[in-house]
């Protein structure tokens, strides 16, 4: 993820958790003057919850704000964790809220409060039950859009809010007719409530403080990208880590231990690519290449006759009568089957051709007497080991494999001119 793309996230979070403070400051003075006005101490207790909330939201600005702050020397990382400490902070102000909600709840078990003015009571809670549906529809939408923390912990409480202004409504409406406990059995219940979303809030904040993985389903995501990029054997190791409204990962990935450094690289380019745009959130991803040294191995060699292992090894690849197919297992030949080559007398590009089809089989090594210029390059592009041999019967030639006795070729055998074909009536020099 480019610094510039982070950077508008970030600052889309923050205008966010601007306009959620601003908004939530006039709900908050709106609800306290009704509340002093009317005499309604409910209104009163719930504006001051607002006033809570509009520092939690403020402390989310702050923290989306220092997260935009470029890496330093001391901060290679960034800042993005101030986030998740001002997540943090904003599970404070929920335990806070819920706990004088709490107390102001019991302390009024006995008594009836009286209230004036119902009609604004009624209409301010109203008004305070729509505004803090909206703006917790719009901050959760932002939230999630940028991965932040604070931001969907803002909209988890501001949500409550809809709630509780539907169950003061409902309150204020009793209390004017004298119904006993229900003023104060409903804040104390819902004091717990917020008690709960705050206890969540607080372990989430702090499991990012601890570097946890993200998510499983995202674990998950990133295994099947690693597992689809051609040339990668085995995944050893995945780490992956939350830091704000971003995740850093690594990775110890198995490759084939022929592959040169400039393969190798190619390879780790592809994996960060892929990650960064399939899965969500992605920061920086960092992979470890290491050799992979294969237990079970599908060996492809052109053959002249059915015999199996007795079978002799064609000179031309390409213009082979079949393909053997074995599969090695430590050492010892588990497995093996013939394949036809139809590509024989083909005028055009025999060997492509019959590359191609080894590719089809999902073989991991070719041994060969002789191939041509396309046919490897075809094979190596696709990571295809290519061994030449000198044998002329397979069972030898599996048996050098084995005992490391074989050279692994980078470029074709031979180049052989265009006339040397015409003379043999084909059209085709490779294979």
């Amino acid at each position: 993820m480019g610094i510039e793309k982070r950077t508008d996230k970030l600052k889309q979070g923050e205008k966010t958790a601007a306009i959620s403070t601003i908004t939530i400051i006039l709900l908050a003075t709106l609800e306290s003057l009704i509340g002093l006005i009317s005499g309604n101490i409910i209104l009163i207790i719930d504006a001051l919850h607002n006033a809570a909330d509009s520092v939690a939201s403020f402390a989310s600005w702050f923290g989306l704000k220092i997260s935009q702050r470029k890496p330093t020397e001391r901060f290679p990382y960034g800042y993005y964790k101030a986030e998740s400490l001002a997540t943090l902070f904003v599970s404070i102000f929920i335990f806070y809220a819920a706990f004088e909600l709490l107390l102001e709840g019991y302390s009024k078990l006995y008594t009836i409060s009286e209230i004036t003015m119902p009609l604004e009571a009624l209409s301010v809670t109203l008004v305070l039950a729509i505004g803090s549906y909206f703006l917790a529809r719009y901050v959760k939408k932002t939230g999630e859009k940028i991965n932040s923390q604070s931001l969907i912990a803002n909209a988890q409480e501001r949500i409550t809010h809809v709630f509780s202004s539907t169950i003061i409504f409902a309150v204020i409406l009793l209390t004017f007719y004298k119904v006993p406990y229900v003023e104060s059995l409903i804040i104390m219940f819902f004091s717990l409530v917020i008690f709960k979303i705050g206890f969540s809030t607080s372990k989430d904040s702090i499991y990012a403080l601890m570097d946890i993985s993200p998510s499983q389903e995202t674990e998950n995501k990133v295994k099947e990208v690693i597992a689809s990029i051609s040339g990668v054997k085995d995944l050893e190791e995945l780490k992956l880590r939350q830091a704000g409204p971003y995740i850093f990962g690594e990775a110890n990935v198995k490759i084939k231990k022929s592959l040169d450094v400039g393969r190798a690289h190619e390879i780790s380019e592809r994996i960060e690519q892929q990650i960064k745009s399939k899965v969500d959130g992605i920061d920086s991803f960092t992979i470890h290449m290491e050799p992979h040294k294969m237990r079970i191995q599908k060996l492809a060699i052109p053959i002249q006759n059915k015999d199996k292992l007795d079978s002799k090894i064609m000179d031309h690849f390409g213009r082979a009568n079949h393909f053997l197919f074995i599969t090695i297992k430590e050492g010892e030949v588990q497995s093996l089957y013939v394949r036809n080559n139809p590509h024989k007398l083909k005028e055009v590009r025999a060997g492509l051709s019959a590359a191609q089809d080894i590719l089809k089989e999902k073989a991991d090594v070719l041994i060969t007497r002789q191939i041509g210029e396309i046919s490897i390059h075809t094979l190596r592009d696709h990571l295809i080991d290519v061994y030449l041999t000198k044998r002329k019967i397979v069972k030898n030639a599996i048996d050098d494999f084995v005992n490391n006795k074989l050279e692994l070729i980078m470029e074709p055998t031979r180049k052989i001119g265009t006339e040397q074909f015409k003379n043999k009536n084909l059209k085709n020099p490779e294979g």
